[in-house]
């Protein structure tokens, strides 16, 4: 098992994985949400995801790709749009 760690100045906030989108300015459509949420770590199977938030807050990326890797802590930061 792999742990991932999504940081997010906004607060805590439900993490979802989707198909990565087209370009950095476009949403992950039809998001699956992981019953994760930011600023804890969870742990994940080895694989690369695309995860992203659900939160009407404002922030950036939209999305990001995390490659998880047993042993390897794997983070990755979302911040509020200002």
């Amino acid at each position: 098992m792999a742990i991932v760690l999504i940081r997010f100045d906004g607060g805590v906030v439900p993490v979802v994985r989707g198909a990565i989108p087209a370009d950095p300015d476009t949403p992950i459509s039809n998001p699956v949400r992981t019953g994760f949420k930011t600023n804890r770590p969870f742990m994940v199977e080895e694989d690369q995801y695309c995860f992203g938030l659900e939160t009407s807050l404002p922030h950036t990326p939209l999305w990001q790709i995390v490659q998880a890797v047993e042993g390897v802590l794997a983070e990755i930061t979302f911040r509020m749009k200002r």
